[in-house]
């Protein structure tokens, strides 16, 4: 499913990432752990192509398909969502309202490609959103109260990791790849991120 071969990447000609693999298959999670200054921010970022990080060698292959050229808009229509430590605050944007932007624009774009290649997919309707942020949150053991909040303020460090881990299974995500699920992160902590994602899919993800 996914696969890192021989990764060299660097950020202002310094080298970070010397010769990364990796293979990840559907339903495995990994959590890859190391000392600060180690490149897992920097892999994270780099899948999710990042500009600032030049990639000099090697090769990243999703389901067969090479990633590195394509733009991050292109990465997440196929499934891959990077997770953030510090979220940022937007006042004013209700994490409904976010959600559904995030969701509607890569499922409608989805659907446009399909459509753009002789097949027949429907466009994500406005009850449809709703129903399966319900859903999602249900599954999450959210409280409802959380979809009316301004994204992000206000929010305890624990209360950070809700929107983003509703995020990943309303966006459908195949590929999670988080720059670390809470502050000071240990076992322990990447095992509630696993628990979270195991309720609403078995695909694969990976935690940086």
């Amino acid at each position: 499913m996914f696969e890192i071969e021989n990764l060299h990447a660097s950020i202002e000609d310094k080298e970070i990432l010397k010769g990364v693999n990796l293979t990840v298959n559907q339903g495995e999670i990994h959590a890859l752990m190391g000392p600060n200054g180690s490149g897992k921010s920097t892999l994270a970022y780099i899948l999710a192509g990042h500009p600032a990080y030049e990639v000099t060698e090697g090769a990243v292959r999703y389901f067969g398909e090479d990633i590195l050229e394509m733009d991050p808009d292109e990465r997440a229509r196929r499934g891959i969502f990077l997770a953030f430590q510090y979220p940022t605050v937007i006042p004013g944007v209700s994490m409904a309202n976010f959600l559904r932007m995030a969701v509607t624009n890569t499922r409608n774009a989805r659907a446009d490609a399909v459509a753009a290649a002789g097949g027949v997919a429907q466009k994500m309707t406005p009850r449809e959103f709703r129903r399966l942020m319900k859903e999602k949150m249900s599954l999450l053991k959210m409280d409802d109260a959380f979809a009316t909040r301004y994204l992000n303020e206000g929010f305890s460090g624990g209360e950070k990791s809700a929107p983003r881990s509703c995020k990943w299974p309303c966006l459908s995500r195949q590929w999670r790849s988080s720059t670390r699920p809470t502050p000071g992160s240990t076992s322990t902590r990447c095992g509630s991120s696993r628990r979270a994602s195991t309720r609403c899919s078995t695909r694969t993800w990976a935690c940086c």
